[in-house]
């Protein structure tokens, strides 16, 4: 089932964000608070995060090391920062994805211990799907990142650029049971599986 949630872009009419309000009104000692005005910017990496984090877990649970999750992690920033700009070019903000918290931050964090990452560390490690435990572990509440990485796939495919997003669409095929976990690091570098 795929998203009925449509990105646009704000209406100029829109009066500007008062970043000095916001930040007197939640900036604490314990919670630091950056206003980002890209909001495409911040709902692509927090939706796209989410696959990248699986991947990671993918790998987490090969026991492949901290290495190989960095370098996923580094793939899945590129490719967050191109999708952005491929089809968003006119109000994503590559530093929205490379500086601010709403990116490389929430990306290290949801890929470091963040419940996509876990949930998919434990398939590897149990040998079941997702799915299964999606169900067992999370008293109901749903992974965001096997529905986000079935919308990016079939976005991708409409617009013909599967290709160009190995790590995005190769986690999707391992979702989907096409390929091997194992493929992860071919499938990454543009390698038919």
């Amino acid at each position: 089932k795929t998203s009925k949630v449509k990105l646009i872009v704000p209406p100029p009419d829109l009066p500007p964000i008062d970043h000095d309000i916001i930040k007197t009104l939640f900036h604490r000692p314990y919670f630091h608070v950056q206003v980002v005005s890209d909001v495409a910017g911040v709902s692509l990496g927090g939706a796209l995060k989410n696959i990248v984090a699986i991947a990671t877990g993918f790998v987490a649970g090969l026991g492949w090391g901290d290495n190989a999750k960095a370098a996923v992690m580094r793939v899945g920033l590129l490719e967050m920062v191109k999708f952005g700009k491929m089809f968003f070019s006119n109000n994503v903000h590559t530093k929205t994805f490379t500086e601010e918290s709403a990116g490389v931050a929430d990306l290290i964090t949801s890929c470091s211990g963040g419940r996509n990452y876990r949930c998919a560390k434990m398939s590897v490690e149990r040998k079941v799907s997702i799915q299964e435990v999606e169900k067992e572990e999370l008293n109901g509440q749903m992974l965001q990142g096997t529905s986000t990485a079935e919308d990016v796939y079939h976005f991708l495919k409409a617009r013909g650029k599967v290709d160009e997003f190995p790590l995005l669409v190769g986690t999707y095929r391992i979702l989907q049971g096409e390929v091997r976990v194992e493929d992860l690091p071919d499938l990454m570098e543009g390698k038919k599986k």
